[in-house]
């Protein structure tokens, strides 16, 4: 069998530095174009694949991407790992293409994510990281900045000065459920929430109320109800409480893990979606394909995020841009799980 090429090899056939031949392949913008393309053509000739740890070490400049993966609290449950992995798989495909090497570790609890970030930033030298679960006010984001490492957070801080991010828009989204009930005659709308220092929860919970102000419609204390973590049984637990209230005709869920615990609820006490009462969450690629009636949800391209996450990791600018950020566009998807009063 034929020995791979490495790139000392390719940089000699091609007469070029080895560094020259490395940021090339990275498209590097220092690089003309025809001389890119008679790199690549070559590359592909000799059927020469980049290691990218050679690749750094030819560059000098890390590409590395740190990741840490929280396997507790909001993502205890599978069910809500699977937008990590929609998430995961966004930044894959512009991690492959651009020759960056993915350094993920993941944490079982708070105190083990801190440890992470220290051992990723102290031991393995990672100089870009991507961070995610934001909370209000984030200690990992002076922690990043003091280490000089390049971030880009999956989420937002209410204090959106000099760092990236990418993020669902969660006020447009509950405008957008909002429209959808008030269009169907829904004035008694209750929200199941999470605990508000994650500032997506936060940021629902906001706009929850001053839509209810919007539409001229009494806040009633007792729907609004935030649960301490995403667990289906405490969703399943406040939804039957919810029902005794018998005014009560939609429930909002903040994911689809609390719309999973709603959904069970319903069922025990007889009370069917879409008729005796609707149902509306964030999400629910899993639910709606287990359950009769599909449930209307508002959908995010999380693909998109993970994607132009590494995106603005890796653009020029980095953390030096006030504008370095990307926000989703939520979309609605109307099934059969509100109905028109």
């Amino acid at each position: 069998m034929e020995k791979n090429m490495n790139i000392k090899e390719l940089a000699k056939k091609l007469d070029l530095s080895i560094t020259t031949v490395s940021r090339g392949l990275a498209d590097y913008s220092d690089v003309s174009e025809k001389t890119k393309k008679r790199i690549k053509k070559f590359a592909e000739k000799y059927n020469y694949n980049p290691n990218p740890y050679a690749a750094n070490l030819a560059s000098r400049s890390s590409k590395n991407l740190g990741f840490i993966l929280p396997l507790y609290g909001l993502n205890s449950s599978p069910l809500n790992q699977i937008s990590f992995i929609q998430f995961l798989s966004g930044m894959y495909s512009n991690l492959s293409k651009n020759n960056i090497q993915l350094s993920m570790l993941m944490a079982r609890s708070q105190n083990e994510e801190k440890s992470l970030y220290e051992k990723l930033i102290v031991e393995q030298k990672v100089r870009n990281i991507i961070i995610n679960n934001l909370r209000i006010n984030d200690s990992r984001i002076p922690l990043l900045k003091k280490n000089k490492v390049n971030f880009v957070a999956w989420g937002r801080t209410q204090n959106l000065k000099n760092y990236s991010w990418v993020d669902l828009d969660n006020n447009k989204s509950m405008q957008i459920i909002f429209d959808h009930l008030i269009k169907k005659n829904h004035e008694k709308i209750a929200f199941i929430n999470i605990n508000k220092k994650f500032n997506f929860a936060y940021q629902r919970m906001k706009t929850y109320f001053s839509e209810l102000k919007k539409y001229k419609i009494s806040f009633d204390k007792n729907l609004y109800i935030e649960i301490p973590k995403n667990d289906s049984l405490l969703s399943e637990a406040v939804t039957r409480k919810l029902l005794k209230n018998k005014k009560v005709t939609a429930i909002i869920c903040c994911t689809e893990y609390i719309a999973a615990g709603a959904i069970r609820a319903c069922n025990d006490l007889k009370i069917k979606i879409g008729h005796d009462i609707s149902l509306i969450t964030y999400d629910s690629l899993i639910v709606s394909n287990l359950i009769t009636p599909k449930i209307t949800s508002i959908s995010h391209p999380t693909e998109d995020l993970g994607y132009n996450a590494v995106k603005l990791l890796m653009s020029k600018n980095g953390n030096d841009s006030k504008n370095n950020f990307y926000m989703a566009k939520p979309t609605i998807i109307d099934r059969d799980s509100v109905k028109k009063l």
